[in-house]
């Protein structure tokens, strides 16, 4: 069940990105829907499965948009294992902590998208200043709103265990 409605995030987050807020954002800046989905579904679980969510989340936008295949998908894994890794030292009720997170997290993703667009020579970008105060600025206040609206639904839903599993006590 876990799994397949996880899935159907995917799809609205998606479905969202691509057609009402490709219009939305100043400058032509677009929010990463799912990035943000990506970053929330880690904070309520861990590392490992952060890092799963992460890579499924961005070989659908990878397939769905048209970029190399694994580029959204190496962002949004490391992205998401960072934010996993955070998620035992984090008051997962309170939703201005996963609010004031998500900059630092669109932050680390279009950097290391601006990376592996310079690596593999993809598309001309600005450089990294510029790109930062452009792109990277007006993303991160969209995400940390968004992140607002977002988390405290995803939070009742794993409250119910239907997101994942609570994680097995180490000993």
């Amino acid at each position: 069940m876990a799994p397949l409605l996880i899935f159907v995030i995917f799809v609205i987050s998606l479905a969202l990105q691509g057609s009402v807020l490709a219009l939305a954002g100043p400058a032509g800046v677009q929010p990463d829907i799912l990035l943000v989905v990506t970053v929330a579904l880690a904070l309520l679980a861990d590392l490992r499965r952060g890092a799963i969510v992460g890579m499924c989340a961005g070989l659908c936008q990878d397939i769905l948009f048209g970029a190399p295949l694994g580029f959204f998908a190496v962002s949004k894994m490391l992205v998401g294992a960072a934010a996993g890794l955070l998620a035992a030292d984090i008051n997962k009720e309170l939703t201005w902590s996963a609010m004031v997170l998500m900059p630092l997290f669109t932050l680390f993703s279009d950097f290391l998208c601006l990376i592996l667009l310079k690596l593999f020579q993809i598309a001309a970008t600005l450089p990294f200043l510029t790109y930062l105060q452009q792109v990277t600025l007006p993303r991160i206040a969209m995400h940390f709103l968004i992140m607002g609206i977002i988390y405290p639904h995803l939070f009742r839903i794993q409250k119910r265990s239907l997101l994942f599993a609570e994680s097995e006590v180490e000993e």
